[in-house]
Parts: structure tokens; sequence; C-alpha cells
């Protein structure tokens, strides 16, 4: 059986305090509700502009697809009945993995990173993620780590080693066993897998949400940098999309040369929040882009329709 011919529960098309509400009135939703979040802080994050793109989404779509995975702020909101789930981070994808499929291993392993927690302990699970061949255990390292170290930046050295420092926090939240459960279970059916966003395939009536490493902001954090030559590569990609009949939404930063390889789709610009930059000037609220080929949620716009 192909994981396109699963049968998955129907996703909720609603944010949490959407569905209490719904609850609360007669109209209530067909699956029972799980209140589910990203378990990782991550660079790039799409928690700030959420609202922004869950009303941007297509009333309809067969199967959801998200090739750069990152924390997965969008798919947790929307809880798609169908989804497809990649990212190039061979940590981040075992993580994910690990959670879906044995979180209670995962919140195990936590208890003791939590009690152990300090300084020196953070140092050596640093040098021991690129060492760890157990992946609940790697995905347990890797949780920790990102709960603990600076801003839950992702940066590695040319020898792959992990070499983000520890943050200044006093009591940080490393394990919430409750969110993890949840976030499995919403994770269940889900193909997940780690290749990069040329390899995802191509279904007509599904849809694709598109979160590159944003154009003109630092992307080198895992020693592949995103520079403009893959902005171009993606660009092509988002155009087969559209050729074959796919949906798409892209996030990315609001430059000319963004605006300019995807001058024949429907862009909007939002306010987001930016924690993390190597520049000075790209911290606090910036300006981005949402890209779509489709307008007011209701289908398919694009240069071959007119």
């Amino acid at each position: 059986m192909s994981p396109r011919d699963k049968k998955y529960h129907e996703g909720l098309g609603m944010g949490f305090d959407e569905a209490l509400t719904a609850i609360a009135s007669e109209n209530r939703p067909l699956t029972r509700i799980i209140s589910a979040r990203p378990f990782l802080k991550w660079v790039g994050g799409k928690r700030s502009i959420l609202p922004e793109l869950l009303k941007r989404m297509p009333s309809e779509y067969d199967a959801y697809h998200e090739p750069f995975l990152g924390g997965g702020a969008l798919f947790f909101a929307e809880k798609p009945k169908e989804a497809f789930l990649s990212d190039v981070n061979f940590h981040l994808i075992l993580t994910f993995k690990a959670v879906r499929d044995d979180v209670e291993g995962v919140i195990s392993q936590l208890k003791i990173h939590t009690r152990l927690h300090n300084k020196e302990y953070y140092r050596k699970a640093r040098l021991k993620l690129a060492k760890e061949k157990d992946t609940t255990k790697l995905a347990s390292l890797f949780i920790y780590i990102n709960k603990t170290c600076f801003n839950g930046l992702y940066r590695v050295n040319r020898a792959g080693g992990f070499n983000v420092p520890m943050g200044d926090y006093k009591n940080p939240p490393i394990l919430d066993e409750e969110n993890l459960r949840n976030c499995s279970k919403v994770l269940k059916e889900v193909d997940i897998q780690q290749h990069g966003f040329e390899h995802e395939k191509i279904y007509k009536n599904d849809f694709y949400y598109i979160d590159p490493p944003y154009h003109e902001t630092y992307s080198g954090y895992d020693g592949s940098p995103f520079g403009d030559a893959e902005h171009k590569k993606l660009a092509e990609f988002c155009k087969k999309l559209d050729e074959k009949g796919a949906l798409f939404m892209v996030s990315n930063s609001d430059t000319e040369f963004v605006r300019k390889l995807y001058k024949d789709y429907n862009i909007e610009v939002v306010s987001a929040s930016r924690m993390v930059s190597c520049k000075a000037h790209q911290r606090g609220k910036e300006n981005e882009l949402i890209i779509r080929n489709y307008k007011d949620n209701r289908g398919r716009t694009s240069q071959q329709d007119g």
C-alpha cells in the first residue's frame, strides 16, 4: 500500500481556540481535537505569521506537502488529513520520526536530560549528538539541545559538529510531555523523509507549503548555503507545481530578487518577527512575502488561467 492509499483522519481546518468554540456550539468538528504545537524552537519559525498563513490556505486540496519542515508550525496548526513532510536536515528528520514512532522513549530520555542539565552536561550532549546511533536517544538529545541552546539555533561546523553555545536560561522548558504525545498522534500516519525540495513528488490538487531559508539572510547553519542559485531552482520547482495543477504557498523575504522570481503569481506583504539574524538590522519586525498560485482561498489562478 502506497502512502497515498492510506486513510487519514480529517483535519480540523481551524485553530485550537476556534475548535473550542465549535465544541461549545452545535457546529462540532467531526474528529477528536488534538492540541499540538511545534515541539522545537526553529530559526525562521512561522508562529508570528501563522494566522496570515492559515487564512490563505486553499479551501480544498488533497494532500499537504512541506519540503522545508523546520518546526512545522503550519502543519501542526492545519493538521491535514494526509501529509508528506521533508527536510535536508538529517537530525531534524530523525527527531520527527522518533516522536512519531517512539514518543514514550523520547520522553523517558528527556527526563534524564532535564534532571542532569547544566553547562557541562550541555557541552557533553552537544559532542554526543554527532555520534549517537540510536534514533530515540538522538531525538531526545536534539530536543534537549534545541531547548537549551541560544535561541534554538541549529548550526554545525565543517566537520558536522553542533557548535551553538548554551543559552542563558534559568529554567528552560525542556520537556512538555502532553504536547509531545499530541504531536506524536498528529504525526502518526504522516510520511516523513530526508531529502531536498527538488526530490519532492508533484501531484495534481495537492498543496505545497514552501518555506525556504530566506533570501539575503544567513542560511548556512547546516553547512548547506541557500543562495541566489538555489532560490532560482526553487522558483522553477514552483513553476512545475503550477504547470501540473498543484497549489503552492511560498514564504520569503521581501526583496526585488524574490519579487522578480515570482512575478507571475499572487504576491502579498505581511509583517513578521525575526528573532535571530547575523545582521542587527534584520532583527525585530520585517516585511516578508506570501506568494501563491491561487487567490481568495477558492482555487487556482495562475499565468495559465489568466
